[in-house]
């Protein structure tokens, strides 16, 4: 008759098991929270850049009209109403037919063959392009009150 073998101790001792016990239940406890901090985080987020947005709109329109005083005007009229030597920017035409994009190349690298000199660094202007930036975002609150101006290009006067 085969003898009984003597059985080894348990592997893991009664202490060790609670101790594993009490680390998992206070990592489901933190992954729990960093949870609810994750939703929180994303329920909050969209207010929190909506606010950011306006208030940077807010400010770059402000920047953009000294900016457009001290270095448009002169050209495209005061509040870009034309008048002057250049394209009337405050119209309806030119405002809803031009993209960001497009203001900011013609402002920054200037209009070959007209008086419109580049005004960003990089081609040898003045303004930076956050600069450049802020008198877009300047045009761009006009854009709501702009006239109509057919002969926006030739300069015609925005009537207000």
């Amino acid at each position: 008759m085969p003898r009984e073998r003597p059985r080894p101790p348990p592997f893991e001792s009664a202490w060790l098991e609670r101790s594993l016990n009490r680390y998992l239940a206070w990592g489901l406890v933190f992954m729990v929270l960093l949870l609810a901090g994750f939703i929180a985080y994303r329920v909050r987020e969209p207010g929190l850049r909506r606010d950011a947005t306006r208030a940077q709109t807010t400010s770059y329109t402000a920047i953009g009209t000294q900016i457009f005083a001290a270095s448009c005007a002169q050209c495209h009229g005061k509040n870009a109403a034309g008048g002057g030597s250049a394209p009337t920017l405050n119209s309806t035409q030119f405002l809803k037919n031009t993209t960001d994009d497009q203001i900011f190349a013609l402002v920054s690298g200037g209009v070959s063959g007209t008086e419109m000199p580049a005004w960003n660094l990089d081609y040898g202007g003045t303004l930076t392009g956050e600069q450049v930036r802020q008198v877009i975002t300047y045009l761009r609150s006009l854009e709501p009150h702009a006239p109509s101006v057919p002969g926006w290009r030739q300069s015609a006067k925005a009537t207000p």
